[in-house]
């Protein structure tokens, strides 16, 4: 079947999911229920590839496959704390995370000595912003890895792109 998206869809590719706990059909036809594939348009950005089960279910649960003129939701992982005000992840590693996520807790730590936010994009790149009386960034994929100074409006930017890469 030739993938065809409405006038004004973005999407860069179509997608297909089976997941073994899918059920769209399990009251009507639970016998279709192992050769169902639901397709949707996808953009690269949001799959890394290297999902768990858990998570690949989790993504697609919050792409909101049915909008076919939906933008982007970029695959993150993000782990946070943030000294000024007591919010933080709550596991030990990086969680999926949305993108309006990240940038509101990039903005909120500012003023909280000692608070940082990691994040992770689809290829595995990971940095660690810190608040040091100023915002600073570090890849943390790099030998060199120092952090550098930034301000907030390029640090969003970044943020965005690196997500969208």
């Amino acid at each position: 079947m030739r993938a065809s998206w409405p006038r004004g869809a973005r999407a860069s590719t179509p997608s297909s999911a089976s997941l073994p706990r899918c059920t769209l059909y399990r009251n009507e036809k639970p016998e279709l229920t192992p050769r169902v594939r639901l397709a949707f348009p996808a953009y690269s950005c949001e799959f890394s590839g290297n999902e768990t089960l858990d998570e690949a279910i989790t993504r697609y649960r919050t792409l909101g496959l049915t909008d076919l003129r939906r933008g982007p939701s970029p695959f993150l992982k993000m782990r946070y704390a943030n000294t000024r005000t007591r919010g933080r992840s709550t596991d030990p590693g990086r969680g999926l995370a949305d993108s309006d996520r990240l940038l509101d807790e990039l903005r909120a730590i500012e003023g909280g000595a000692g608070s940082f936010v990691e994040f992770e994009n689809r290829h595995g790149d990971v940095w660690r912003v810190e608040w040091r009386g100023a915002y600073h960034i570090a890849e943390w994929n790099t030998e060199d890895g120092r952090p550098q100074e930034i301000g907030l409006a390029d640090l969003l930017d970044f943020a965005v792109a690196r997500l969208r890469a």
